[in-house]
């Protein structure tokens, strides 16, 4: 579970940001939008954690970056020891010519294994300049340290650590585990929790492989929600079929030739060994005749057959399963744009899922980022809600509700947002 991402200097962010999970004081939906851990990782009075966040702000004002951030540091733990220069391609903020020159930072408090760790690293002009982990016994005690070319690594001897060779762009928690050293385990923890975070921007095919797993469990669960959505779909399965051998050049140009003459017809192009396959949806609808019986059912491919399923149908679909799949495995779950070409119940259903004692028992966790401002005033605590703006430097802001002062349980928030009490908003038509 999370507890706090915090950043600084990432893309439309220049000065520090915080994401925080942790609950406030305020009692209202604590029974169900909130959950406790044991004070034996956090202390007591600071162990209330919430199940959802929800951020708004106006176009190009930050909303998508706070989770791009997030998957940013996630790419780094992957990615980092790999051939791909990921440390080079961090963004620092955009709108300042020296902040190239300046420090990048990522933290985030996590619980992981039943044990709470807090770890981030540093980056400027393309190298890790600093970075840590620190786990949390009895008190918060250091895993390891890093400055610059300086490791430290607790019950580790320096002459030890001085044959541990990182270079300069590499993340040592993404290599570390794989050294003799008592702290592996950790290690491995930390980076078990990157790779069971899900984040979903864009629409992507390879998100319905979901589907298909522990006995088609997640697409039963969505046609359910589809069913009560009222969207018509009676079944769906994900269609795999060949389309070319990489190896044999007819193929290959036959393939691109079909995808320049009508690109929006292919779904996902993804390649098994030699072997490339096309990754599509097909969503199924019963037929009937004049006197409203069923005469049969009729097949719709969701890119081939593009534009019949609305954009919204699609939408949910690319990401549905995986909302399940965290639900189900307690997992924390990013969603920009949750509530894009949605009906408004439709999206807060989902996220009603989250604030939910019997649709999510083990606790999993949703950040995403909306335009939809009714959900604002649907069983959210202020603590749930944050807004982002930007300055006329184009610096971006991250601020939660309940940071604000005489905010009232009872507030219409969606009314006084548009009034700009709690971030400016474009002043369109306004001269």
């Amino acid at each position: 579970m999370l507890i706090n991402f915090s950043f600084k200097n990432c893309r439309s962010f220049y000065d520090e940001a915080c994401l925080s999970m942790q609950a406030t004081s305020d009692t209202e939906y604590r029974e169900i939008n909130t959950f406790t851990v044991s004070p034996e990782l956090m202390p007591k009075g600071e162990n209330e954690l919430l199940k959802a966040a929800i951020i708004f702000g106006g176009n190009a004002s930050g909303k998508s970056n706070v989770l791009k951030a997030l998957a940013y540091m996630k790419r780094m733990l992957l990615f980092s020891a790999s051939q791909i220069p990921m440390a080079e391609h961090n963004e620092t903020f955009t709108f300042l010519e020296e902040a190239t020159l300046e420090e990048s930072s990522y933290e985030v408090e996590i619980i992981q294994e039943g044990t709470f760790y807090k770890y981030g690293f540093t980056i400027c002009c393309g190298k890790i300049s600093s970075e840590w982990l620190y786990r949390r016994a009895e008190r918060l005690t250091r895993v390891f340290s890093r400055n610059g070319d300086e490791l430290e690594i607790v019950d580790v001897s320096k002459d030890a650590v001085k044959l541990i060779n990182i270079a300069p762009g590499t993340l040592f928690l993404s290599v570390g585990h794989n050294f003799n050293v008592k702290v592996a385990p950790y290690l491995r923890d930390v980076l078990n929790w990157f790779n069971n975070l899900l984040i979903i921007f864009d629409n992507d095919a390879n998100s319905f492989d979901i589907y298909t797993t522990e006995n088609d469990k997640y697409k039963n669960m969505a046609l359910k929600i589809l069913k009560l959505a009222d969207i018509g779909i009676k079944d769906m399965s994900v269609k795999k079929d060949k389309l070319a051998t990489v190896s044999n050049i007819k193929d290959v140009l036959r393939l691109n030739a079909e995808r320049q003459l009508d690109p929006r017809t292919m779904g996902q192009l993804i390649q098994e060994n030699t072997d490339l396959y096309n990754i599509d949806m097909q969503t199924d609808f019963d037929v009937f005749d004049k006197s409203g019986k069923k005469v049969g059912e009729k097949g719709v491919l969701l890119f081939k057959n593009r534009g019949f399923n609305s954009e919204g149908t699609e939408r949910l679909l690319f990401f549905l399963g995986w909302v399940l799949a965290a639900l189900d495995q307690g997992r924390v779950i990013l969603v920009d744009e949750i509530d894009s070409k949605l009906h408004f119940l439709v999206a807060d259903y989902i996220v009603s899922l989250f604030n939910s004692i019997s649709a999510n028992p083990r606790n999993a966790q949703l950040i995403g980022t909306a335009h939809n401002i009714l959900l604002m005033d649907e069983n959210l605590r202020r603590d749930q809600i944050y807004f982002t703006g930007k300055d006329k430097y184009g610096k971006s802001s991250l601020i939660a509700l309940s940071d604000y002062k005489n905010v009232r349980k009872t507030d219409l928030f969606s009314k006084k947002y548009l009034a700009g009490f709690y971030t400016d908003l474009p002043r369109l038509g306004k001269e």
